[in-house]
């Protein structure tokens, strides 16, 4: 955006502990893993049964395991040989562990989101659900806090592969009606880098012409970040 919702790294955080723990928990997830090319729902920490047998006992994914421990607020202790890093659920293979993020690199990560989500003020731990919500209350939400963008203007729009590096439109949506369909499901919608999904100023065209001269899709998180506090329960 031409203009930052937040000015510092701080001011950041103490905003999304405002906001929901999954959704606090995805965004700090995506800060560390998405420059190692790992996604937090098909990536795994594997734990054997009863060592030194290869039987795995449990297996959660990265978001999973980080959400725990922050829903616990202790640090983890992992066990190297017993715990480790994989791209297969319940697997314990060489060949499945994941090249770019090891056990202990994890375990640093998960600590950090743990004390920077626990430490004063802290994010309430509670389920907090979404309020009923009408499309008035999320254009007004967007009109205080990103002032310059004109939602009528602006379309979420996703995109799948239709092979040969082609993409297909799946789904365009007004950012409003976008936003409001994920709220009314109780879901504060995540952004993430990548070709799947992209902001335009037109519906339904995927044309870089009509991208949105301001907005990219991670920019969204930000808004999120902003406008969804005022809207929990």
């Amino acid at each position: 955006m031409n203009t930052p919702l937040f000015s510092s790294h701080s001011e950041r955080l103490l905003a999304l502990k405002n906001t929901r723990v999954d959704f606090a928990v995805q965004v700090l997830l995506d800060h560390y893993l998405e420059p190692l090319d790992v996604n937090p729902f098909t990536a795994y920490v594997n734990t054997l049964m009863d060592f030194p047998k290869l039987e795995t006992g449990t297996s959660r994914t990265l978001f999973e395991e980080t959400l725990a421990w922050v829903e616990k607020q202790s640090l983890p202790t992992y066990t190297q040989g017993i715990s480790n890093v994989f791209s297969r659920r319940y697997s314990f293979a060489a060949e499945d562990r994941l090249k770019t993020l090891d056990l202990i690199a994890f375990e640093k990560i998960v600590t950090d989101i743990v004390a920077s989500l626990t430490e004063k003020p802290a994010i309430d731990l509670s389920p907090r659900p979404l309020r009923p919500l009408t499309v008035e209350d999320v254009h007004g939400a967007l009109k205080v806090h990103a002032p310059n963008i004109y939602p009528e203007g602006v379309y979420v729009t996703s995109f799948i592969d239709h092979g040969l590096g082609r993409r297909m439109v799946l789904s365009s949506e007004r950012l409003v009606e976008y936003l409001l369909g994920h709220f009314k499901n109780d879901v504060i919608p995540f952004h993430s880098k990548g070709s799947h999904q992209g902001i335009y100023t037109v519906g339904f065209s995927g044309e870089e012409r009509h991208l949105h001269p301001q907005l990219i899709t991670p920019h969204l998180n930000d808004l999120v970040i902003r406008i969804v506090p005022d809207f929990l329960v």
